[in-house]
């Protein structure tokens, strides 16, 4: 019994993580923050809360770089605007990916 209960809590912190890793893919950058908000207020470093503040800064350049570009954008502007959107996507979802706690298996498991 308790092995079955170990592999839903292993399943559920799998769900979790995955879950954190495609909120900012699904939200299309806008929620970037978020999963690096949840790691700081559950370990309480200064990495994490650095990390936040990170992607804090890109979400508001990005927000600020979409209202002052114009509709048709070419050049340095187009590739800035790749780079902050592939930056609150991707680079928020492998940080949460890479960063958020593995599941403790025990010995029999491994």
């Amino acid at each position: 019994m308790k092995a079955v209960v170990a592999r839903l809590v292993s399943y559920r912190l799998f769900a979790v993580r995955a879950g954190a890793a495609a909120l900012p893919l699904l939200s299309l950058g806008l929620l970037c923050p978020v999963p690096s908000l949840l790691l700081a207020l559950r370990r309480r470093t200064r990495a994490d809360w650095w990390a936040f503040a990170g992607f804090s800064v890109v979400l508001i350049a990005w927000t600020a770089e979409i209202e002052l570009t114009p509709v048709d954008t070419h050049g340095v502007l187009f590739a800035v605007d790749l780079l902050l959107i592939l930056l609150s996507m991707v680079g928020a979802s492998l940080h949460a990916w890479a960063v958020w706690p593995e599941p403790v298996r025990s010995v029999q498991e491994r």
